[in-house]
C-alpha cells in the first residue's frame, strides 16, 4: 500500500512540475492585471494583512501566500509550488481516506490517479486562487474525521477548527459544518454526550471565524461574516436571467473588481443613497429572494438544473484555464485526460454504496446544496472532488461487492442512475469563443499583438457576434497602429453590444489617431446622448474640442 501511495503522489508532483513548465514559459502565467481573481488573489497577498474595509474576498488564502511571499518574494512561481505541494498531499489524501472507508487498496489509488490526472486540478495548482487549498483543507477534515476517535472531545475540537480554518477559504463549511454537527447529534445513541461534542465543535469553528467577523463588522457599521459580495453572489445565481452558471448581470463589467464596483453602483441608484457594501450585499440578496417569492416555480426549475449541473460532465469554467492550454501551449490535447465525468460517476456510486460513510456523505450533500444555492463552475466543484473520489472508491468496491454476492439488480441501478445523472443532456452556450477572447487578453498583455490578432479572427469565425473578442481584435490593431481598422473592429463591438462601454473611449481614440479628430467628437457626442459617458471617453472629448470646433 505503501508503495502504491507514493507512486500516486510522485506521479501528480511529475505531472505538475510537467505543466508548469510549460504554463510559466507561456502569455497565461502572469495574470491579466485587474482582470480576474487571480490577479486580486496575487496583489490581495502582497497587501495588508486587515484592510482597511470588510473583506472583498475570502481571507485565507492570500495570508498563507503572504507567508509564502514573505519567504520568496512575490513570485508566481512560489505561488505555483505551493498550490503542487497542496494538491500532492491532496492526492495522498484521497487515497488514505479511501482505505480508512474500506476501499480495495488498488481502487483507492485509482482514485488519487484520477485525481492526479485531471486536468483542471493539475492547471490550478499553478495559479494564485485558493481552489487548490481548499480541496486539500476538505480532504483534511475528511481524513481527520476518519482517523480521530470519535468519542474524545479533542477530536471535536480539532476538527471544529479545522472546519472553521477551511470556512475562510470557502464559505460553503458554514452550512457544511451545520450539517455535520446535526448528523452526529442525530445518530449518536448516547444524545447528550453527542450535544457536548457539538457544542465543542461548533465552539471550535467560531473561533478562527471571530478576528475576521469583528473587524469586517467594525469596519461596515453592520454585520458581516466573512465578505461583502455573499449577496451578490447569491443574486448570480437566482434571477430571471440565470442559468446555472457565472452569467453577465445587466450591464456590468465582468471583471472581478469592477464587477463588484458597478454592482455596489446600481444598489445606490437604485436605492437612492449612499451604501456601505454591506448593504449593498444585502439589497442584492433581497432582490434574489424576491425572485423566488413572485417566480417560485421558475425558481424550484432554476435550481433542479443547477442540481443537475453540479453532476454534468461539461466543464464551465469561468476562467476556462484548461482550455486556454490546450488553445496557446498544447497541454491537455490528446483525449486519454480524464474529464469530470469520471468523477462525478465515480462520486455518485459513492453516495449510493459507500459503507461506513454516512458522516462523509452527509458532508459533501451540505457541499453540494451549498454551491446548487449560487452557481455552478468547475472550479467551485473541484474543491469536492478529494471526498467524491475517496467516497467513490469505496462505492465502487461496494458494487463489486454486489456482482459477487449477485444482487445485480442493486448494482446496476446504481450504476445506470450514475451515468444517466452525469451524462443528463443539458443545454450549455458554446464557450469557444470566451476561450479565444481570454487567450487574446493574455497575448496582448504579454505584448505579443500579432498573436492576439490571429487568436481572436479565429474566435470569431467561430462566434461572429461576441463583442469582447471585436474588442480584442481591436486592441491588437490598435497596437499594431492599423487605426482605422481597429476603428472598424470597435465599431463592430458596440453594434454586437452597445452595453460594451470601453469601446466608446476606444472607437474615439482610434478614429482621432486615425486622423478623423471630428469624427471622433461626433462619435462621442452621439454616444453622450444616450448614456453618461464613461470618465475616460468624456475626458476625450473634452480633450478634442479644441481641435474640431464647431
Amino acid at each position: 500500500m505503501a508503495v502504491a501511495l507514493i507512486a500516486v503522489a510522485l506521479g501528480a508532483l511529475l505531472l505538475r512540475v510537467w505543466f508548469l513548465g510549460e504554463f510559466a514559459e507561456s502569455p497565461l502565467f502572469p495574470p491579466v492585471v485587474g482582470g480576474n481573481d487571480r490577479a486580486i488573489y496575487h496583489e490581495a497577498a502582497q497587501g495588508p494583512l486587515w484592510p482597511e474595509g470588510a473583506f472583498n474576498y475570502m481571507p485565507l488564502y492570500p495570508t498563507i501566500l503572504r507567508a509564502v511571499y514573505a519567504m520568496t518574494g512575490p513570485r508566481l512561481h512560489a505561488a505555483a509550488l505551493f498550490g503542487i505541494a497542496c494538491d500532492v498531499a491532496t492526492v495522498a489524501l484521497i487515497v488514505l481516506t479511501a482505505v480508512r472507508l474500506g476501499s480495495r487498496p488498488l481502487l483507492a489509488s485509482a482514485a488519487g490517479a484520477l485525481y492526479a490526472l485531471y486536468p483542471l486540478a493539475i492547471a490550478y495548482a499553478q495559479l494564485t486562487m485558493p481552489n487548490t487549498l481548499n480541496a486539500l483543507l476538505v480532504a483534511v477534515f475528511a481524513y481527520a474525521s476518519l482517523a480521530a476517535p470519535r468519542d474524545r472531545v479533542w477530536s471535536s475540537i480539532a476538527l471544529g477548527l479545522i472546519g472553521g480554518v477551511a470556512a475562510l477559504g470557502w464559505a460553503a463549511w458554514i452550512s457544511m459544518g451545520a450539517a455535520w454537527v446535526a448528523f452526529d447529534i442525530a445518530r449518536g445513541p448516547d444524545r447528550w454526550k453527542r450535544m457536548r461534542h457539538g457544542a465543542w465543535f461548533a465552539l471550535a469553528f467560531a473561533l478562527p471565524l471571530l478576528p475576521v467577523a469583528w473587524h469586517n463588522t467594525r469596519a461596515e457599521g453592520h454585520f458581516v461574516l466573512l465578505t461583502t459580495h455573499s449577496g451578490l453572489n447569491f443574486y448570480m445565481g437566482n434571477h430571471e436571467r440565470a442559468t446555472g452558471h457565472t452569467v453577465r448581470i445587466r450591464d456590468f463589467r465582468m471583471s472581478a473588481v469592477a464587477l463588484l464596483e458597478d454592482a455596489h453602483r446600481a444598489a445606490e441608484l437604485e436605492t437612492g443613497r449612499t451604501l456601505t457594501r454591506a448593504e449593498s450585499s444585502r439589497w442584492w440578496s433581497r432582490q434574489a429572494r424576491a425572485f423566488w417569492r413572485e417566480q417560485p416555480l421558475a425558481a424550484l426549475r432554476l435550481t433542479l438544473r443547477k442540481a443537475l449541473l453540479f453532476w454534468n460532465r461539461v466543464e464551465v469554467d469561468d476562467l476556462r484555464m484548461v482550455e486556454q492550454a490546450r488553445l496557446l501551449i498544447g497541454c491537455f490535447t490528446t483525449p486519454w485526460w480524464p474529464g469530470f465525468a469520471a468523477i462525478g460517476v465515480i462520486g455518485l456510486i459513492g453516495l449510493f454504496r459507500a459503507p461506513r460513510a454516512s458522516a462523509l456523505k452527509v458532508l459533501a450533500i451540505a457541499g453540494i446544496a451549498s454551491l446548487v444555492m449560487y452557481f455552478i463552475t468547475a472550479r467551485y466543484r473541484l474543491t469536492l472532488a478529494p471526498l467524491l473520489l475517496a467516497l467513490g472508491a469505496a462505492g465502487v468496491t461496494g458494487i463489486i461487492d454486489d456482482f459477487l454476492a449477485r444482487r445485480y439488480f442493486i448494482a446496476c441501478f446504481v450504476l445506470l442512475t450514475s451515468a444517466v445523472l452525469v451524462f443528463f443532456p443539458l443545454h450549455v452556450r458554446d464557450l469557444r469563443a470566451t476561450d479565444h477572447y481570454n487567450a487574446a487578453l493574455q497575448l496582448l498583455q504579454a505584448n505579443r499583438a500579432e498573436e492576439a490578432l490571429r487568436v481572436a479572427e479565429a474566435g470569431l469565425r467561430i462566434d461572429p457576434q461576441y463583442a469582447p473578442l471585436h474588442q480584442a481584435r481591436g486592441e491588437a490593431l490598435f497596437t499594431l497602429e492599423s487605426f482605422d481598422l481597429a476603428a472598424t473592429a470597435f465599431a463592430e463591438c458596440l453594434r454586437a453590444d452597445p452595453s460594451q462601454t470601453q469601446a466608446i473611449y476606444n472607437l474615439a481614440l482610434s478614429l482621432a489617431r486615425a486622423g478623423d479628430i471630428c469624427g471622433a467628437r461626433r462619435m462621442l457626442e452621439s454616444a453622450r446622448l444616450q448614456r453618461e459617458l464613461p470618465p475616460r471617453a468624456a475626458q476625450l472629448l473634452h480633450d478634442l474640442i479644441p481641435h474640431c470646433p464647431d
